[in-house]
């Protein structure tokens, strides 16, 4: 049966796409880039389009029995959502698993939090079989931080005190893949968590103990990380996570017991903790720099 993976070249959807073609399934990637589309897996078939562009989707979807919709953090995406749920639907697809955001429904001041709870909504007025995974923040957002790290000794991402069970990718990918190739998960909603609570200062400690240096924590200044921040990104995405981030301060992004037990159900194993992908990404980054 052919998978269509939206955001199938980005950090969840790519490893999606792997595992799925290991699987030997006819996969499919949705993609803005000629570039991109040329790299992916073998046996892999990229198609130019996006959910931006309703007019792209109809060939993209024709003959597709399962989508894995990945929605990217944007201004518009409650629309992009919506319109490849209804490409779904005029295409006939018979499963879809999207990717909401863990405890999305508990802080709907967060914009990008509101937007997945609104594409759920949609998934289930459509009639289209489906499920939601819900992960906490990716272990993956810190490799954007190599040079803060490795050059000046400093972890910027300020999380706050109270944690979050933030997640490997790996694992968000192999919930997807479960939900998508497994029966029984119709109408679920599945939470995607790592294994131990990830503070600031506590992620700024596994760091220095992956890369052998000294880290630390640039602290809880919001109005500091925002300026900061204002010279990488536009300003409605600034004010998005900076609302994103009071919450984490304030109440973190928690997971409870039954998260683990439901998550160990779907994905059959523990999850990988954030000590093991810290000290994967830092002999990369330091075998880079013995190369250089």
């Amino acid at each position: 049966m052919t998978t269509l993976v939206t955001g199938g070249t980005g950090t969840v959807g790519s490893q999606v796409v792997v595992r799925l073609a290991a699987l030997g399934q006819p996969v499919r990637v949705l993609t803005r880039s000629a570039e991109k589309a040329a790299t992916l897996p073998e046996g892999v078939t990229g198609l130019l389009g996006a959910l931006a562009e309703p007019s792209t989707l109809g060939a993209a979807f024709e003959g597709v029995e399962r989508l894995f919709l990945l929605t990217p953090l944007a201004q518009d995406e409650v629309d992009q959502g919506l319109a490849g749920i209804e490409a779904a639907r005029e295409a006939g697809v018979g499963r879809i698993v999207f990717m909401s955001v863990h405890h999305a429904d508990q802080a709907p001041q967060i914009p990008h939090f509101a937007s997945k709870v609104e594409i759920a909504r949609g998934l289930e007025r459509s009639g289209i079989p489906y499920t939601v995974i819900e992960p906490n923040s990716f272990y993956q957002n810190d490799l954007g931080l190599q040079q803060p790290l490795m050059e000046f000794g400093v972890y910027p991402m300020p999380l706050g005190s109270v944690g979050l069970h933030r997640v490997d990718v790996r694992d968000i990918a192999d919930a997807a893949v479960a939900a998508l190739t497994k029966d029984g998960h119709q109408g679920e909603h599945y939470p995607v968590v790592g294994p131990e609570l990830c503070t600031g200062e506590g992620s700024a400690q596994a760091w220095a103990a992956a890369l052998g240096s000294g880290v630390i924590y640039a602290g809880d200044d919001l109005d500091a990380w925002s300026l900061a921040a204002s010279a990488m990104m536009p300003d409605w995405l600034v004010a998005d996570l900076r609302v994103m981030f009071e919450h984490f301060q304030e109440r973190g992004l928690l997971a409870t017991a039954d998260d683990f037990t439901r998550q160990r159900g779907l994905i059959g194993r523990e999850p990988i903790g954030f000590d093991r992908f810290a000290t994967e990404a830092a002999a990369i980054w330091k075998s880079q720099v013995a190369g250089a």
